[in-house]
């Protein structure tokens, strides 16, 4: 099996060097991950635009006088893992895809749990995940709660059962079909402080909520889910990803690619509503 890693943490973070450590034990791996930290870049890309990494040097194309408008050249360093490039996760999988021939894509381990539909869209780790599957490859996110734990403090070894579990997660779904009706898996794991009671398959929570005011001058957001389930109380149901990683289960959800489910009565309707606009 040939495997290809990524993340959203950068290629330096421990979490991917604990999934590497892992996943090299199930074929051949190759890593293509960001140089630098691209959280929350969701599914960007590099594309004609400098992004969000500003030491990018090279051709982004897309400019008048380029010499091949519709390329992009995105620079790398070699790494100890692979290859740090200098875009965002997505950019990464496209590069990794199109140059090593995975099987597989996996994205992790993230530092920090992705969890339900509003948010999973603008997670990296996530997006990497659905943009392998936009690629026609299983596409399988990994990510470990790490609530109350200081990010900056957290080593390899923290993420080791984390990572046991993600590849145990890849084995399973490659060997098993897990893919004949899901595009790609999102897999979320207790942190390490925490038992692990077992395994959920989950559906992302529709329960969303961001708090935001504007006082003192200071614009401030809060998201009281966060802080709910720091607490213990949340409003998710059973089945769900976030009460699933609340009750100390290893959250896996498998997730389809966004499709046309707009009926032909509907699209009438909608016709009629802008008719003459044009």
């Amino acid at each position: 099996m040939k495997i290809l890693l990524t993340n959203d943490d950068g290629i330096d973070a421990p979490g991917l060097a604990a999934l590497a450590d892992e996943l090299s034990a199930l074929g051949e791996l190759t890593v293509v991950a960001p140089a630098r930290n691209q959280s929350a870049v969701g599914r960007g890309l590099s594309y004609g635009r400098m992004g969000p990494d500003r030491a990018m040097e090279g051709d982004l194309g897309l400019r008048d006088g380029s010499e091949d408008p519709f390329t992009v050249t995105i620079p790398h360093e070699e790494h100890e893992l692979g290859y740090a490039v200098h875009g965002t996760p997505c950019d990464a999988v496209i590069l990794g895809v199109g140059s090593f021939d995975p099987d597989v894509v996996v994205a992790g381990c993230n530092a920090g749990a992705n969890l339900g539909v509003h948010v999973l869209p603008r997670s990296g780790t996530a997006s990497a995940a659905a943009e392998a599957a936009s690629l026609g490859l299983p596409g399988i996110a990994v990510s470990m709660d790490v609530l109350g734990l200081e990010r900056e403090e957290l080593e390899r070894a923290d993420f080791e059962r984390a990572a046991g579990i993600g590849k145990a997660v890849v084995e399973r779904a490659m060997d098993g079909d897990a893919f004949a009706d899901a595009d790609y898996l999102n897999v979320n794991v207790p942190g390490p402080g925490q038992p692990v009671a077992g395994l959920s398959v989950t559906h992302p929570t529709s329960v969303y909520d961001m708090h935001a005011d504007l006082a003192d001058g200071r614009f401030s957001l809060h998201n009281p889910l966060w802080a709910g389930f720091a607490a213990g109380d949340i409003p998710d149901d059973a089945g769900t990803d976030r009460r699933a990683l609340l009750e100390d289960h290893v959250s896996v959800s498998p997730l389809t690619l966004p499709r046309s489910g707009i009926d032909e009565a509907v699209m009438a309707r909608l016709g009629s509503i802008f008719e003459g606009v044009a």
